[in-house]
């Protein structure tokens, strides 16, 4: 029994020095760290100031050491100084600036006395900027107004805002002839001279395509290259324009890389010769996707794309898409007219089947159209599509038909901070089909349709978003009328609450028929409460009908948006308020909001 206790004793013993050594490690450790901090610098106090004066001290005085205040004779004529180029630069010349030192703790006092102020500006342009328009926009954006506080700051930058205009319209010859400012400090004033001499501007010279691998040249034939150049030899030079075409040889598809180099010449000709070095893509590029939403359940996609098919820029696409109530080709032959980016003939040959509870429907499109991109941002498209659609609908009620469509749709979509979680966007969609029983048509029809939606975010975290589409279909034969040219409401992009494409004119046996016409709105507030997560509360209306007068069907819920690297992932809870026990409806959905 002695043995054992005693080395018990002996186990006490060792713990207890292990304790006793890990406490002195860790005094030596804080020992360290406080003398690290008391050695730390240290930035001056200000006092007497505020705001931008005091902010621009801070920078110019910096932090103190323990060396600055060993040497601190020399330190107080280094900060005096910063500390009077500080109050200068802002227009204060006569500060009383009182430095004190206690303990390593540096403070500072300011009076800032009498600013100086603009009494004079005198601006001129000359050279061929003096009849630029460009110029003449931004003489009246002067930030030193008169009777305004001279701030040094403020003049330089508006000095390098005329040179970097000068540079971005080709004015490489630009400089300033007169630059003055004269300060006088009794009288707290200054006025102020300049006179930027911009030369001639110079003009775009020849655009030249070079392919970046020499055993491989490129593809695209020299008169598609130059319809590519959104100006013209000759031009006056744009900065922007050179942005503007690197982008849409991308946008082409034409190619995989793409470099465009635009340099002045120097030797008189006041020419800018403009370089393309590009290499062509690939002439296949196939994309697959899967999905899912609660509209149509899970769906696969795949495109296969040939971007270049010969030296006039034609090029071949097939969508596919295979879902739980569709299926769907689209063929889509594409020639370029006047710019393969905004102007171009499509023909289009499409097949789909569509199975949506009691509506079953074959639509067969043949057709062409023509796509043009508008510098307002509008898409303009003109089409002429020919479909033959046979159909069941409820109970029996079989039918088929054809339909002469010419056609005019006008969409603009706009959008700031990408394209995948926009802050601020909006989208107007407009849509008008003609059909005549004079022309291949079993029916007279004018089919209209619209579509509006506005995001806007507010102090980063708080995002509304609202919505409005409806529709209308005139028609002397509406039995004729296939389900494609009629109207259903409800779903993930309806009115959530209720199935999809369930809100409509019912027959006798309850089956859903379609309307002639549709009106819903939305109006949704996400609230971001973590980094990639939003919160969404959110209110749906709306219908389809054969008549005015139907009241509109309201659903409203909560739900939860992450924002994925491929796009925002909707999931939400939402409740049918008009219909009776107010039903409950999930909804899955993914895209961008606009």
């Amino acid at each position: 029994m002695a043995g054992v206790q005693g080395l018990g004793v002996v186990v006490a013993a060792s713990r207890f020095s292990e304790r006793r050594a890990a406490w002195r490690v860790l005094a030596l450790l804080v020992t360290m760290l406080l003398g690290a901090l008391a050695h730390a610098d240290e930035a001056v106090s200000i006092d007497g100031v505020k705001g931008a004066l005091k902010e621009n001290l801070d920078a110019y005085l910096g932090k103190v050491s323990d060396d600055d205040i060993q040497n601190w004779a020399s330190t107080l004529v280094r900060l005096r100084n910063a500390a009077h180029n500080a109050m200068e630069s802002m227009g204060y010349y006569e500060a009383d600036l009182t430095f004190t030192q206690d303990h390593k703790k540096v403070s500072l006092l300011v009076k800032p006395g009498e600013p100086i102020r603009v009494h004079s500006l005198s601006l001129r342009f000359d050279g061929e900027s003096a009849t630029d328009q460009t110029f003449s926009a931004v003489r009246k954006q002067v930030p030193l107004a008169i009777g305004g506080i001279f701030n040094h700051g403020d003049y330089e930058t508006y000095k390098s805002r005329i040179q970097n205009l000068a540079l971005e319209h080709g004015y490489f010859d630009g400089e300033w002839s007169t630059h003055n400012v004269q300060v006088d400090i009794p009288n707290h004033r200054a006025d102020i001279e300049l006179v930027f001499d911009s030369g001639g501007r110079y003009r775009f010279g020849p655009v030249t395509f070079q392919s970046t691998v020499a055993s491989k040249p490129l593809k695209a034939g020299p008169k598609l290259l130059q319809s590519l150049v959104p100006f013209k030899e000759g031009d006056p030079y744009d900065a922007t324009k050179i942005i503007k075409f690197n982008k849409e040889l991308l946008d082409s598809r034409y190619f995989s890389d793409v470099r465009v180099r635009a340099q002045p010449d120097k030797s008189g000709s006041q020419l800018v010769p403009v370089i393309v070095l590009a290499s062509t893509a690939n002439p296949n590029s196939v994309d697959t996707g899967i999905g899912y939403s609660t509209d149509v359940g899970a769906r696969v996609s795949m495109n296969w794309r040939r971007s270049l098919l010969n030296e006039s820029g034609h090029s071949v696409e097939i969508d596919t898409q295979l879902s739980q109530v569709s299926h769907l080709v689209d063929v889509k032959y594409t020639i370029p007219l006047s710019n393969p980016i905004d102007d171009n003939l499509q023909l289009l040959y499409g097949v789909q089947r569509q199975e949506i509870d009691n509506i079953s429907s074959y639509n067969t499109t043949v057709g062409t159209q023509r796509q043009l991109n508008r510098d307002n941002g509008w898409q303009q498209v003109q089409s002429l599509l020919f479909a033959k659609e046979s159909f069941d609908i409820g109970d029996g009620v079989e039918g088929n038909s054809d339909l002469l469509l010419p056609g005019l749709t006008l969409t603009r979509t706009r959008v700031r901070g990408g394209s995948i979680d926009p802050y601020w966007g909006d989208r107007q969609f407009y849509q008008v089909q003609l059909a005549s029983e004079d022309v291949l048509s079993d029916a007279n029809v004018i089919y209209l349709r619209s579509g509006f939606r506005l995001l806007r975010t507010v102090a980063d975290l708080h995002q509304f978003l609202f919505r409005i589409d409806d529709g209308a279909v005139f028609t002397d034969n509406f039995s004729k009328l296939p389900p494609t040219l009629r109207f259903y409401a409800g779903g993930d992009q309806s009115v959530r609450g209720y199935d999809y494409q369930s809100l409509a004119p019912i027959d006798a046996s309850g089956y859903v028929q379609g309307g002639r016409y549709m009106l819903t709105g939305s109006g949704e507030y996400d609230y971001q409460f973590l980094q990639h997560w939003r919160g969404a509360l959110f209110v749906d209306a709306g219908n389809a009908f054969d008549s005015f007068g139907v009241p509109p069907k309201v659903g409203t819920g909560f739900g939860v948006r992450w924002l994925s690297p491929v796009g925002a992932i909707r999931l939400d809870f939402a409740w049918a308020v008009s219909n009776p026990g107010t039903p409950f409806h999930f909804h899955f959905s993914m895209g961008s909001s606009l």
